[in-house]
Parts: C-alpha cells; sequence; structure tokens
C-alpha cells in the first residue's frame, strides 16, 4: 500500500500564484481574463468592496496576535456551489486601492538578466526537458547569479510545479551547461565554485590561447582555491608560501591577479546589459516614523478588481431552469458556462487568498524584526528562521518559504528581499557580507584561547579577527558575544 498527497486544482492554482512576484502576477491576471470569458474586471454596481486599511504596528500590539484578517469576507470553502450566488452576489477581488487609484511604480529592464541568459540557450542542442530544467535553473538564480539551494530541492519543485520528474544527476548535467555561459562564474552554488568556474574558463578557452607562464600562474590559482580555500580566504600567505613552496613575492603576485576574479557574477552581467540600474519591483511597501509606527500595504500593481460575468451567470441558471427539455446542444452549453464560472470563481478565490498569505506573512516579519525596520541598523537585524514566521503567521513553512523565495519589500526607499531576513549574514566594515556561523567559529576559538587571568576586551578581539582577515567593526563582535551567551570581559576573568 502507498499513501499519497494530492493537492487540488484550487490548492495547485493557488501555490503558483503565491510564488509569482508582482510584475509576474499581474501578467497572469491579464491572462486569464483574456482566456476566461466569464472572468470580468472592472466595477459593478451591487457588492461589498473587501477594504483594507494600512496595517499599523505599534508597541501596543500583543507579540502573540496576528492580528485582525484585513478582508472583510471569510476564507470559506473554495468548493462552494455556485448556485448559492445571486447577481447581486457573486465572489469579487479588489485590489483595495480603488478602481481609479494609479500606482507609480518603477519598471525593470526589458533587457533583462533572465532574458540574456536564456538568449545563450540558442547555441546548444537541448531536449524538451533539459530546456524546462534550464530555464527553472536560470529563474532559481539569487541577485549574485548563484544556485543557493541544494539541488534535491531543485528536482522536488520541479516534480511539484512543472510535473517534470527527473533526477538530481540530470539537474547537475543541466547545470554544467549553465555554468559554460556568459558572464563566467554564473551557476555557481557558492564563491570557491564560482572563483573555479572563472579560473577554468581561463584554461581551457580555445578563442584566447594563454602563454605557459599564463597557465602556470592558472594552475597554482587552482589549486589555492580548489585544495586550500581556508587559508585564501583568511589570507594567510605564510602557510600558502611554504604548502605551495613558492616566494612572499610570487603569493603577492597570485593575491592581486586573485582581483580580477569577480565574486558576484550576476551583479557583472546586470550592468554589461544595460546603462541603467536593473529596478526591482517591491511586492510589500513598509514606511515608518520617529514615533515608532510601522505601516505597511502591499503593492497592488495594475491588478484590476475582477468579478464572474452577470451574463454567464444568467445563462447558466437559464439552461438549468428546464433541465429536462434541454436538447444536446444546450447540455454541451451548460457545461462550457458552467466550466468557465466556476473556474473565474475559482481563480478570484486564489487571487484573494494569495494576498491574505502575503498579508500575513508580511506582517509577521515586520513583527519579529521591528526593530530593524526602524532603525535600518544591520547590527539589529534578528536571525529569522522559517518556523517562526509560520507559527506567528498561522501557516505551513512551505507557505512561509514560497513567500519569501521571490519576494521583496520596499522599506523606507530602500528595497529588502525577503530572504535577506532569513540568512546568518552581516556586513563587515567593508560593506562586504560575510558568513555569521563563520565569525562565531573565529569568535569562539579566540575566546577559548584567551588567558583566563586576563581575558581579551572586544578591541582586542577586533584586532585579532583583522589578522585573520575578518574585517569587523567592534559594536558587531560586542552583537554576535551576546548572541553566543558569551559574557563581557569583566565577567570572563578568573
Amino acid at each position: 500500500m502507498e499513501q499519497q498527497l494530492r493537492l487540488s486544482q484550487q490548492q495547485l492554482q493557488f501555490v503558483r500564484l503565491l510564488e509569482m512576484p508582482v510584475a509576474e502576477f499581474e501578467q497572469q491576471v491579464k491572462k486569464e481574463v483574456m482566456d476566461n470569458p466569464a472572468l470580468e474586471e472592472g466595477g459593478s454596481d451591487n457588492f461589498d468592496e473587501e477594504t483594507e486599511n494600512d496595517a499599523k504596528f505599534s508597541d501596543e500590539i500583543d507579540p502573540n496576535d496576528t492580528g485582525v484578517d484585513p478582508y472583510s469576507d471569510a476564507e470559506g470553502d473554495m468548493t462552494t456551489n455556485l448556485s448559492m450566488y445571486s447577481d447581486d452576489d457573486l465572489p469579487v477581488y479588489a485590489s483595495g486601492n480603488g478602481a481609479d487609484e494609479h500606482n507609480e511604480m518603477p519598471i525593470g529592464d526589458s533587457d533583462s538578466f533572465i532574458e540574456y541568459l536564456e538568449s545563450q540557450m540558442m547555441s546548444y542542442h537541448l531536449s524538451t526537458d533539459d530546456k524546462k530544467i534550464l530555464k527553472y535553473l536560470i529563474g532559481s538564480l539569487d541577485n549574485r547569479g548563484f544556485i543557493d539551494r541544494p539541488l534535491s530541492s531543485i528536482t522536488d519543485e520541479l516534480a511539484f510545479k512543472e510535473y517534470l520528474y527527473v533526477t538530481e544527476r540530470d539537474v547537475e548535467k543541466v547545470l554544467r551547461i549553465l555554468q559554460s555561459f556568459d558572464p563566467p562564474g554564473i551557476g555557481a552554488r557558492s564563491t570557491q565554485e564560482c572563483l573555479l568556474l572563472q579560473i577554468d574558463r581561463q584554461l581551457h578557452n580555445k578563442e584566447k590561447p594563454i602563454s605557459e607562464v599564463k597557465e602556470k600562474v592558472l594552475l597554482l590559482e587552482r589549486k589555492i582555491i580548489a585544495d586550500h580555500y581556508d587559508l585564501f580566504i583568511n589570507k594567510n600567505k605564510e602557510r600558502l608560501k611554504n604548502k605551495l613552496g613558492i616566494s612572499s613575492i610570487q603569493v603577492d603576485a597570485l593575491f592581486e591577479d586573485f582581483k580580477k576574479l569577480n565574486v558576484n557574477p550576476g551583479f557583472a552581467l546586470s550592468e554589461s546589459t544595460t546603462d541603467r540600474v536593473q529596478t526591482q519591483i517591491p511586492d510589500f511597501i513598509v514606511e515608518t516614523d520617529p514615533d515608532g509606527d510601522i505601516q505597511m500595504r502591499l503593492n497592488n500593481g495594475e491588478i484590476p478588481r475582477l468579478h464572474v460575468s452577470r451574463d454567464y451567470l444568467r445563462q447558466l441558471k437559464a439552461l438549468q431552469a428546464h433541465p429536462d427539455k434541454m436538447t444536446r446542444s444546450e447540455k454541451e452549453g451548460l457545461l462550457y458556462t458552467r466550466q468557465k464560472v466556476e473556474a473565474a470563481q475559482m481563480f478570484i478565490e486564489s487571487v484573494k487568498q494569495r494576498r491574505r498569505t502575503l498579508y500575513e506573512t508580511m506582517k509577521a516579519i515586520i513583527a519579529l524584526q521591528r526593530t530593524f525596520f526602524l532603525t535600518k541598523d544591520e547590527d539589529d537585524k534578528v536571525r529569522l528562521i522559517m518556523e517562526d514566521v509560520a507559527k506567528r503567521a498561522n501557516y505551513d513553512v512551505s507557505t512561509i518559504s514560497r513567500v519569501c523565495n521571490s519576494k521583496c519589500a520596499l522599506v523606507d526607499g530602500h528595497i529588502y528581499p525577503l530572504s535577506e531576513f532569513f540568512k546568518l549574514t552581516r556586513k563587515n566594515a567593508a560593506g562586504e557580507e560575510i558568513d555569521g556561523r563563520r565569525v562565531k567559529e573565529m569568535l569562539q576559538s579566540i575566546i577559548d584561547g584567551e588567558d583566563k587571568q586576563n581575558p581579551y576586551p572586544d578591541d582586542k578581539i577586533v584586532e585579532l579577527m583583522k589578522e585573520k582577515g575578518m574585517t569587523l567593526a567592534r559594536r558587531t563582535i560586542a552583537k554576535y558575544r551576546t548572541e553566543m551567551g558569551i559574557p563581557a570581559v569583566g565577567n570572563r576573568r578568573g
């Protein structure tokens, strides 16, 4: 016996809509309106329009309270019988901004990151499945141009979203094709792999042959990145010199050459394909004021008000009035009309559910990340986990993941991808993103090795971390120390 979990058509539609950022969602709504004549946009004479007030977060909010649902209607059963609706009581979706309000939102460049990569697919003879995998991998790239999650997760997503059942080995094969695209380093799964891809591209570039001297230099660089990466990222030149049997001058020259490599190939691509800055369209707009209030609203873009066609509903009722006297053509007409009306109703309910889910998820993130939203200080950013947000928003972890993987928020004029709130990273004194786990390991190593009678103050720890290649401010060290439960210098003595 085998137990399987199958999602209904309604649930599948909702999941797909939930994962779409606002620009893609706008296009999907327009497509549905064009494809389904029973789904109409614009106002209607008699209906209770949904209203949504901006979410306000203040100190008086109960931390365990998920708040009042901003929608006037209950979520209800998604398989409601259509006969319950009268002409004046059809399901309606309104964006909440009013039909006449115009949102001026920035529009991204047409020569986009994704379009540039997909254009390079033309150089390869790919099967239909491989094309789907490659397009999905391109769509999965983060802002740096990396694949930041395991291939096992991608195979699961391909099966769930694209109904494409492939193995990790199949995905790995297609990923190698993506990694051969320009710019070099695209599709890497780590900074180490990104550097190796760029070095290998130079070593095996048949169009630009290299000299024997350059080849030896590149082979040395490859050995450093592949076999001694920890020494490289900590800039331990002395140990590298001993490991490789080369001089200090040669090590310095290699490190100068490493500076020519790009650890953010996605950024390089966006700069090379357009003279303008690639613009993200935020899904959420968050504004704060000096009094400590936080207001949040969804960006509705150009999404119109939706309702089920009155004409189609009247046709449906007229055809159902005398079922015993229906001809064959009338029965076929009844089936067609019912299908279109049901599809329209289902889409409207999915849109409303998507909106509700986005609202509650972002509300939970703001409540858990309140201090950071007010100060914008990286040291005040809480390292969230999906389970905490899911519990507060009262949704499954997988639902929260789908919201956060592809959405971003405009917070007082600055755009933040939601995924940033779930990364254990901070920025160092140079503004570079660093791995918080590695910082904690280095900090713990320094504390373990200190003289217990004369422990290191935070200023000394800053100096020791800098010697190891990690430049951090003293307040950042104090923040990590507090998170790790390590007391201040006075309480560690003795």
